[in-house]
């Protein structure tokens, strides 16, 4: 029997070279050992073949639970420009993360080498001889014991705002994974990892003009954010092209 592909996240952006969509959370990028079907790249690739396009490029990727923008490169002009862009770090990528814990200073750079832990493939870890990992982070709201962080990834590891924040003594809501301390908050527990990729800017490889695309914060996390008290402390822009 033929699977259908899962419906298409809403677009937040496209033109004849780039597509960026705002994956949900809970859907797996592309097909792997224990998700072979339904995933993002099923969507995707069975929306272009209904408007007779080629399939496009994932350029990047997010975790199954982190929410938010997923950018795709429709052309070979686009696949080669965002690699070449990614590679020497001119990509930015801002993520929203709901944190239990404190983080002193409230904004920094966190440089930490990274790897995976040999002991547990599904983590990354902290080690001397890791790669070079930075994060860079802002607190923009606290209440109680947690708060709400804007990150930056600098560098590309797996797993690599969690691993960071978490290192750091504020790991993300809800991701036990990461939470060495094994807390089980009972008083606000979280229903998924709360991390959100809010904005992705780049120069768009066709243009040169600098592309910035926003992806609004999902329902569960501004519902979240209400019970927790916390107080966002920036508007949601629209998306914006640069002339």
């Amino acid at each position: 029997m033929t699977t259908l592909p899962p419906p298409v996240p809403s677009v937040l952006y496209e033109d004849y070279d780039l597509l960026i969509v705002n994956k949900p959370c809970g859907m797996v990028v592309h097909p792997a050992y224990k998700h072979p079907v339904g995933t993002l790249v099923d969507a995707v690739f069975a929306r272009q073949a209904e408007r007779h396009e080629p399939r496009p490029w994932l350029v990047h990727r997010l975790d199954r639970e982190t929410s938010g923008a997923v950018v795709f490169a429709k052309t070979e002009r686009a696949r080669r420009g965002l690699a070449r862009q990614f590679a020497c770090r001119s990509v930015h990528k801002l993520y929203l993360a709901i944190v239990h814990g404190m983080l002193e200073p409230v904004s920094g750079l966190i440089d930490a080498p990274l790897q995976r832990d040999p002991t547990d493939r599904r983590r990354t870890i902290i080690v001397p001889t890791g790669q070079t990992s930075q994060t860079w982070y802002s607190v923009l709201a606290s209440s109680g014991a947690y708060a709400l962080v804007l990150a930056e990834p600098r560098t590309g590891r797996t797993h690599q705002i969690r691993a960071h924040l978490a290192w750091r003594g504020a790991p993300l809501a809800g991701d036990i994974c990461y939470d060495e301390l094994h807390r089980q908050d009972t008083t606000a527990p979280a229903a998924r990892v709360m991390l959100h990729a809010w904005r992705f800017s780049c120069t768009h490889p066709a243009t040169g003009l600098r592309l910035q695309v926003t992806a609004p914060m999902p329902r569960d996390m501004k519902l979240y954010i209400d019970e927790l008290a916390l107080e966002v402390g920036f508007e949601d822009p629209a998306t914006v092209l640069d002339t």
